[in-house]
């Protein structure tokens, strides 16, 4: 029988000195299944039902007396000379060691519990072992383990029946010609053509926002990787936007499910950005409280709209690869979202702690950042979402910048190989000194407003400009973007066919008007 005598008698003893620890339910939740032996359950049911009646002050006396209703407990109470147990378990009782030993109880009931489902439990803790060294050996490591790493040694070991029984259970062959005529036919019906980016020329570049497609935008600390992000799902989901040349509020023409998951910032954070690109109103001012009465209005009336815009923001502080899924997954249920903004790939405490015991071995940060990438292009491809990714880059950026250095995968932090998995990436960087030099002569034939940011792209998996420069002016304090021109990787002009995403005619629920 797997039990720990001595943390039985410390809980008995400890609970029977101080019924409050009954109260803490939240920290110590105990049951009758936590004793295994007949005579321990009926000491702990008869203090727990002592407690619960109200008795303020528990002790031999009153235990024997509530006993004594129940002619068969109350046998096995005096066949193991319960009144004796009593005052020995109330001398021994250190309450100062009562969680180490309510978590060797627990301990013990979970290896009960998980016997019991027929799992082999020996590879914890083996009451069979004799040889004492061996025996002390597996005492030693059993003792080092939590209820976590219990209960995630057999989730790993269900993972590895599932993994083995599901091995390939994706992979199909067809004769390639099968089912051609219908891709034919669906692709002319409707061309492999995603939603827009918060950006003309990289809609064009990448084909739009394309389900099961994974893009990493790379920026440096600060760079407005988030704001980015929150700018996308706005293009997408918000069901009006401020037209700044117009100067007049527009029906969006798309009206796309989103959800931004912010690993860093609060959503007032998230939600200032929204309004602010929503209503074309710098942040700051907003921030500030520092708006004319026109620009109040239009700040009220982008809170209004994003009330009713089906965007999402979630949290994740500390994360691991499955909170992540579960994130997306409960949005692609819940909230029909079908366009994900994860803002960045970087490490965390639960991250490094599930990569670790899922491997068995100790890995290198680059290793954990690489294995977290190929998860999310699985879940991307699984829930048949558009993921937008990003990374920071690593210290090598700078005089590769000032350099007028390609920028390219060479400067990704955690290594390269993070964007393997990825359908396109690509990293966003103030514009150079080299590089305002080299297009002096195209602005002066005709580009008013001098770019501030360019979009160097290094991987378009599928497309034809899977290598190119996209200058741009972008208002941080708004996230519009005007992209002015794009080129080589030498700064010179290249001509890129303007892509005019249409939405899909589809019904849905009216949108809400407002009275602009």
């Amino acid at each position: 029988m797997y039990q720990d005598k001595m943390a039985i008698m410390q809980v008995l003893g400890c609970i029977l000195k101080n019924p409050l620890l009954l109260a803490d339910s939240s920290k110590y939740e105990l049951t009758n299944d936590d004793f295994p032996e007949k005579f321990h359950k009926i000491i702990f049911g008869a203090i727990n039902n002592l407690y619960s009646d109200g008795t303020e002050v528990i002790n031999e006396v009153n235990i024997d007396g509530f006993l004594k209703e129940y002619d068969i407990q109350y046998a096995i109470f005096n066949d193991n000379d319960g009144i004796e147990y009593l005052y020995r378990i109330q001398e021994l009782a250190e309450e100062g060691n009562f969680d180490y030993y309510y978590k060797r109880l627990k301990k013990f009931s979970l290896i009960r519990e998980m016997d019991g489902l027929g799992f082999n439990v020996k590879e914890l803790y083996n009451d069979e072992i004799i040889d004492p060294k061996e025996k002390e050996e597996m005492q030693k490591q059993f003792d080092q383990l939590s209820i976590e790493d219990i209960l995630k040694f057999y989730e790993t070991k269900m993972i590895e029946v599932k993994d083995k029984f599901k091995a390939n259970s994706e992979s199909q062959g067809v004769q390639a010609g099968e089912g051609v005529s219908e891709l034919l036919k669906r692709l002319k019906e409707s061309p492999d053509i995603g939603v827009p980016l918060n950006s003309e020329s990289l809609t064009s570049i990448f084909r739009g926002s394309r389900k099961k497609k994974y893009l990493i935008r790379s920026a440096i600390t600060g760079g407005g990787k988030t704001r980015h992000s929150v700018a996308d799902a706005c293009r997408l989901s918000a069901t009006h936007l401020y037209n700044t040349e117009t100067k007049n509020w527009e029906e969006n023409d798309f009206n796309e499910h989103t959800v931004v998951i912010s690993t860093e910032m609060l959503f007032e954070e998230l939600q200032t950005i929204a309004i602010a690109y929503i209503s074309a109103v710098d942040e700051e001012k907003i921030l500030y409280n520092d708006l004319t009465e026109e620009e109040n209005k239009r700040v009220e009336l982008a809170a209004g709209i994003l009330e009713k815009s089906p965007i999402w923001f979630e949290q994740l502080p500390n994360f691991n690869v499955k909170d992540i899924e579960q994130t997306i997954e409960k949005n692609v249920i819940l909230n029909k979202v079908e366009y994900v903004y994860f803002d960045y790939i970087h490490s965390s405490v639960k991250v490094f702690s599930e990569m670790a015991k899922a491997s068995g071995i100790g890995l290198r940060e680059d290793q954990i950042l690489l294995l977290m990438s190929i998860r999310l292009k699985d879940i991307c491809n699984k829930y048949f979402v558009y993921l937008m990714s990003a990374t920071q880059l690593n210290g090598e950026w700078k005089e590769a910048w000032q350099k007028g250095s390609v920028i390219d995968s060479t400067f990704i932090r955690g290594g390269k190989s993070i964007i393997d998995k990825a359908d396109g990436a690509m990293i966003i960087l103030p514009i150079s000194k080299i590089e305002k030099k080299d297009i002096e002569e195209i602005l002066k034939k005709g580009f008013h407003k001098p770019p501030n940011y360019v979009t160097h792209i290094f991987k378009n998996r599928g497309n034809r400009v899977d290598k190119a420069k996209v200058f741009s002016y972008v208002d941080m304090g708004t996230m519009r973007i005007q992209d002015l021109f794009v080129t080589n990787t030498d700064n010179e002009v290249i001509n890129i066919k303007k892509l005019i995403v249409k939405p899909k005619k589809k019904e849905e629920e009216p949108v809400e008007q407002f009275d602009f």
